[in-house]
């Protein structure tokens, strides 16, 4: 019998929606895995086929971190990061605190609108509400994704 959690990840792989999953968590944990001197200038934009894309505040902070490219794929690796590229664009900046490790999180505006629209090309609603139900607690579990 397979677990839960392999069936949902061929599934999300197989309806093309595995890299929006992966990159909404890689969104949620961000402010905790990088400190703030990192998370001020640096975030991540979208993600396709192990490859991130980050969106950097300066021309010196993307100099910056492409000299610690293989400790950030080292940390980002376990969300499936294989590879990582920069590009100049808007940073936001910590909008609200995290809830402490251990806890449940609530999902938040951007990551509502994410399911919402993860879910707009599905129609048989069984399907619609397993999937919706998987998403959100992954989002919300704290634990990373992993990329076996």
């Amino acid at each position: 019998m397979k677990k839960t959690g392999a069936v949902l990840d061929s599934l999300l792989k197989s309806l093309g929606l595995e890299s929006g999953v992966r990159l909404a968590r890689i969104k949620q944990d961000w402010y905790n895995l990088f400190d703030h001197q990192i998370t001020a200038h640096l975030f991540p934009v979208s993600f396709s086929d192990g490859e991130l894309l980050f969106h950097v505040s300066s021309p010196i902070w993307m100099q910056q971190f492409s000299y610690h490219k293989s400790e950030i794929i080292k940390k980002l690796s376990t969300y499936g990061v294989k590879k990582i590229r920069f590009r100049l664009g808007r940073v936001p900046q910590k909008k609200q605190e995290t809830p402490p490790s251990g806890k449940a999180s609530e999902l938040t505006s951007e990551n509502r609108l994410f399911v919402a629209d993860l879910l707009t090309d599905i129609h048989d609603e069984n399907l619609k509400d397993a999937i919706k139900t998987a998403v959100e607690k992954s989002l919300t579990s704290g634990k990373p994704l992993r990329s076996d």
